[in-house]
């Protein structure tokens, strides 16, 4: 082929490339509308242009609402948007079409009654899901609209951060026995800044609820967090043109010195090992027995069974939440599936404990592995050391404990093989310790001993010095450390003006988490031994005494204990003393807290 054909056939090619690159762009604009486009990202949320009825509409007696937005809606979790006052017992049927927003009502209306549908922000355009925030229906089935409201913030009682998502409620029945067998009168839900506001009240007396709702039946269910007003709420119209009285609340949230006990699981993550996940910590021992296969199931033969009591080690984690039992006869250790009989006690749907008996099964899946890895794991095994861990580092903290800890608990202790070494240069000194009280088969040890500020000391473990229930040891060892002195840390007095004696001051990390806590003295609570590095402060009222934050209860109407921030930052130096004066009242409760420190608890 010759170069003039070449080119005419790239000429050709060229050209029609041409026209489909034509082609393409009429099709582009022949189809404006569909799918992706150029330009600004629209921001507008829809606009709702009419309703049947109408907003505000009296003497409604339909089963159906209607309203037509400017533009396509689609709506965006209806169920946990959608508010309804006062609640029906089964929420309206609430669609999308085109531009129109259809609500069907499931139950009867009450005679002469304000209704309010708070959509939040489920209505949304349908091109960009753009929001249309807040928006709310209202109507009467009476002559008149109630348009008074309540407004106020919820906050968490123990950090005082906001609370968003939370059910807040008001009651006409002024008893407490509503609170839990009622469903609110009118209700809202608090935004991403802790604020709510209950709308289209009629006068009267109230009392005022938070409840966070976990079982969305618009009352208190135990178990859930709650707060409440100490005094009932009045709410009438001001005296100006404006008939909405707006009424300034504020609720603490909190949850009951009450944790609900129960069995969580039962986990053979090892094939040796059975543990017993608890919800909390429980407040007896747990019993058990080993069950034969054939009380489980009698068509199954007993003939092959272990009995793996006399080999079984129980160990309780410090909380006493997580139980593990260590199987150490091998013929049991292979079975793959083991019955349990267990004796505990658990609380009910209304946080009595009672005692349960539960059968469980611990069943070992082998994983899937080839012969030659299931041969280096078999070698492992058979060469396995025991594997100890310290806290022994240089920089070790002038108040901590030395400890030694392992992953099986420790059966035998030979004592005479464990040393502990003051070194000063090449000089080697014996420093007296004594292993502090632990239980049958710890798996932590601590040491107590005179560790010198400044000084450097040697751990030395002799071979065989600790032996688990598997019988196995581990090799020599030798943990050094070196002690901080009091120049690597500053210390922190603060006083309180004026003097409260039930305070106890808490100094914070920049999470939020507790560091240290005093109670306060006249002359100031003394923090020694603080890292350098950047605090905060709050307190709390220690009303009862008992030296811990309590929370509320509602039985006996008593307010979560009584929280303050200190308004700002504190950073500390190496060897430097600070003094802090502290007026807590100085700034308002709700404003001291620092703004980095702040963080919306959203309810999940």
């Amino acid at each position: 082929m010759t170069c003039a054909h070449y080119r005419m056939r790239i000429g050709n090619l060229r050209k029609l490339l041409y026209c489909l690159a034509a082609l393409a762009i009429l099709a582009g604009c022949a189809n404006r509308g569909i799918g992706p486009q150029g330009g600004p990202k629209d921001s507008i949320p829809p606009v709702p242009l009419r309703s049947v009825p109408e907003i505000g509409a009296l003497n409604f007696k339909d089963k159906r609402i209607e309203v037509t937005f400017d533009e396509y809606i689609q709506l965006n979790n209806i169920a946990g948007n959608l508010l309804m006052s006062p609640p029906q017992q089964n929420a309206p049927d609430v669609r999308a079409r085109g531009k129109r927003l259809i609500i069907n009502f499931q139950d009867s209306l009450r005679d002469s009654t304000t209704y309010t549908i708070d959509f939040g922000d489920a209505v949304c355009d349908f091109r960009e899901r753009v929001p249309l925030h807040g928006f709310s229906f209202y109507f009467s089935t009476g002559d008149e609209i109630d348009t008074l409201e309540y407004t106020g913030m919820v906050y968490d009682a123990a950090t005082l951060n906001p609370m968003q998502g939370i059910l807040v409620g008001i009651h006409r029945d002024l008893s407490d026995s509503a609170l839990t067998k009622q469903p609110f009168l009118r209700i809202a839900k608090t935004d991403s800044t802790g604020y709510f506001r209950i709308g289209n009240i009629h006068p009267g007396k109230y009392r005022l609820y938070a409840v966070d709702d976990f079982s969305r039946d618009n009352r208190l269910t135990p178990g859930e967090a709650m707060g409440f007003a100490d005094e009932e709420v009045t709410i009438a119209p001001r005296d100006t043109a404006d008939s909405a009285a707006i009424v300034e609340g504020r609720l603490f949230l909190f949850k009951e010195a009450q944790e609900k006990l129960y069995l969580q699981r039962t986990l053979r993550d090892e094939q040796h090992r059975i543990r017993l996940l608890f919800s909390s910590s429980p407040d007896s021992v747990l019993s058990w027995r080993a069950m034969r296969p054939s009380e489980v199931d009698s068509t199954k033969n007993d003939s092959a069974w272990v009995d793996p009591t006399p080999y079984i080690h129980m160990v309780y984690t410090a909380r006493r939440d997580t139980v593990t039992l260590w199987l150490t006869d091998s013929v049991a250790i292979r079975q793959d599936s083991i019955f349990l009989e267990a004796r505990y006690r658990r609380t009910d749907s209304v946080f009595d404990l009672e005692w349960y008996t539960d059968t469980l099964r611990a069943v070992w899946r082998a994983p899937r592995m080839t012969a030659k890895a299931k041969e280096q794991l078999d070698r492992k095994n058979r060469n396995r050391r025991l594997e100890l861990k310290s806290n022994a580092r240089k920089g070790f903290e002038l108040y901590d404990t030395l400890s030694l800890s392992c992953t099986t608990p420790i059966h035998d202790i030979a004592i005479d093989s464990i040393h502990l070494f003051l070194r000063r240069d090449t000089v080697y000194t014996p420093v007296p310790f004594e292993i502090m009280p632990y239980d049958t088969l710890p798996m932590k040890l601590l040491f107590r001993a005179d560790l010198n500020a400044g000084e450097d000391y040697e751990l030395r473990l002799d071979s065989g010095a600790l032996t688990d229930v598997y019988g196995v040891s581990h090799i020599a060892g030798t943990y050094a450390l070196t002690v901080k002195t009091p120049a690597d840390y500053s210390t922190l007095r603060v006083k309180l003006k004026p003097f409260v004696p039930q305070a106890r001051i808490q100094i914070l990390d920049s999470k939020d988490q507790v560091v240290r806590e005093l109670p306060a003295t006249e002359e100031g609570a003394f923090f020694e031994h603080l890292k350098p590095d950047s605090y905060y402060m709050r307190l709390y009222l220690d009303e009862n005494g008992d030296g811990k934050w309590t929370t509320g209860s509602w039985e006996n109407h008593r307010q979560p204990e009584a929280i303050y921030y200190f308004p700002g930052k504190i950073q500390t130096k190496s060897n430097w003393d600070f003094e802090e004066e502290w007026d807590y009242q100085a700034v308002e409760q709700m404003q001291a807290k620092p703004k980095e420190l702040i963080k919306v608890v959203t309810k999940k």
